[in-house]
C-alpha cells in the first residue's frame, strides 16, 4: 500500500514510559517507517503510570479509558474499514476495555481486529471471569480477525475463541549492539554477571541476589550487577541491608534504570545474564533477547516462552535460590561452555529476532488482511 492507497490503522496499547517488555516491543513497531508507509496510523496511548498495581482501580484509570474508548469509537467511524491494532490487555478491566474497542471496531467502522497477546495470562483472566462480563468478552474475542502470540506455547490463551492466530517474536534493532562490538568491553576479574529488568519480586532478583551471595561466600570469581527500575522501596531496603550485612556489596551492586548508550555498556562488559522470573504473565522478556544480541549466555526459568527462546544459548532452571546457584556455578565454573553458549546466543539473535524481521512480519499480516 502507497501514497493514497494507504490503509488506515488504530494503533492501541502502552507506549514507554514506563520502560517494560510490551511498551518496547510496541514502540518499535510505532516507529517502523515501513508501518507509516503503508497505513495512515493513529495511536491510543494506554501507558500504564503505575506497573506495581497494572489492573488496580483509580479515578484516573477509569478517566483515560473511558476517553480511549471514545476515541477509538470516534476514529473506527471517521476512518475508512480500519484495522485496529491493539495489544491485548490481561487484566479484567483492562481486557472488557478493549472488547469495548473491539466492537466499536467492527461495529461502527466494519473494520479488521488484530490482537497483539505479549505475555501468558490472558487465559487466566479469561476463567477468572464469569456471568454477562465473560459471554461479553468471549463475543468480542470471537470479533477478532487475528490473534498475534510471541510463540506457539501461548496461543492456548486464546481458549479457542480466536480461530487464527499467528506467531510473531519480540525483536530489537540489528544495530543495538554490532557483531564486532561482542566482548569488546569485558574486563579481567571476576565473571560478571547481568541482570536487567524491573527489580520486583516475580522476576526472581531476590533468589538471584541470596545465589550469588552464597557463591561469593564460598569463593568463586564472580560479581552482579543490577540495572533496572525498583517496584517496591520498602522491600529493596532490605535486601540492601542483605546484601551489606553478608558483606558483598562491593561486589553485588545497584546501578538504577539504565537507557541507551549505557544500558548497552552493561550488556558489553557483562560475561552472563540471568532472569529467574516467576512473573505469571511472562510473555518473550526483550532483556533476554537483548543479552543474546551481546552474545551473553542467558539463565532463565520456563515461563512463557522463555525455554524455547534460550534451549540452545542457555540454562533453564526451577526460579529457586538452589536453582539459580547451581546454574550459575556451572557457567563461572566452565570458561569453555560459556563461551560456547554465548556465541550461539548471538548467531540465534541475529537469526531470528531482529527488530526488522518482527516489524515486517507485523505489518505484513496488516497487509493480508
Amino acid at each position: 500500500m502507497t501514497g493514497t492507497n494507504k490503509g488506515n490503522l488504530i494503533f492501541v496499547g502502552p507506549l514507554p514510559p514506563p520502560i517494560l517488555g510490551e511498551s518496547i516491543a510496541l514502540q518499535s513497531l510505532y516507529n517502523s517507517e515501513k508501518l507509516h508507509q503503508q497505513y495512515h496510523v493513529k495511536k491510543i496511548n494506554l501507558s500504564k503510570k503505575d506497573f506495581e498495581h497494572p489492573g488496580a482501580l483509580s479515578f484516573d484509570k477509569l478517566l483515560q479509558d473511558s476517553l480511549a474508548i471514545l476515541y477509538a469509537g470516534f476514529l473506527a467511524l471517521r476512518m475508512k474499514n480500519p484495522i485496529l491494532y491493539i495489544s491485548i490487555s490481561q487484566t479484567k478491566m483492562g481486557l472488557l476495555r478493549d472488547c469495548v474497542m473491539i466492537q466499536a471496531c467492527k461495529i461502527l467502522g466494519r473494520g479488521k481486529v488484530v490482537s497483539h497477546l505479549h505475555g501468558n495470562n490472558l487465559g487466566g483472566t479469561i476463567d477468572a471471569t464469569t456471568g454477562i462480563a465473560r459471554k461479553f468478552i468471549v463475543h468480542s474475542l470471537r470479533k477478532i480477525d487475528v490473534g498475534i502470540v510471541l510463540g506457539e506455547k501461548l496461543t492456548p490463551n486464546y481458549r479457542g475463541y480466536v480461530k487464527h492466530v499467528e506467531v510473531v517474536s519480540n525483536g530489537i534493532p540489528a544495530d543495538f549492539i554490532l557483531k564486532n562490538e561482542v566482548g569488546q568491553g569485558k574486563k579481567k576479574g571476576p565473571v560478571s554477571l547481568l541482570y536487567l529488568s524491573n527489580l520486583m519480586f516475580e522476576k526472581g532478583y531476590i533468589e538471584l541476589i541470596k545465589a550469588t551471595t552464597a557463591l561469593i561466600q564460598e569463593g568463586h570469581n564472580l560479581r552482579l550487577d543490577l540495572v533496572g527500575g525498583i517496584q517496591n522501596e520498602d522491600e529493596f531496603q532490605e535486601v540492601k541491608h542483605y546484601i551489606a550485612e553478608n558483606e558483598v556489596d562491593h561486589l553485588i551492586q545497584y546501578h538504577g534504570l539504565k537507557q541507551g548508550e549505557e544500558k548497552k555498556r552493561f550488556f558489553l562488559e557483562s560475561d552472563m545474564m540471568a532472569l529467574p522470573t516467576k512473573y505469571k504473565v511472562e510473555g518473550q522478556p526483550m532483556s533476554i533477547i537483548e543479552g543474546m544480541a551481546a552474545g551473553l549466555p542467558i539463565i532463565s526459568s520456563d515461563r512463557g516462552i522463555i525455554a524455547e527462546l534460550i534451549k540452545d544459548c542457555g540454562l533453564v532452571i526451577e526460579p529457586t535460590v538452589e536453582g539459580v546457584k547451581a546454574a550459575i556455578k556451572d557457567l563461572v565454573t566452565n570458561d569453555a561452555e560459556r563461551m560456547r553458549l554465548g556465541r550461539v546466543s548471538r548467531n540465534t539473535f541475529e537469526e531470528l529476532y531482529t527488530e526488522d524481521k518482527y516489524t515486517e512480519r507485523l505489518v505484513s499480516i496488516f497487509d493480508e488482511l
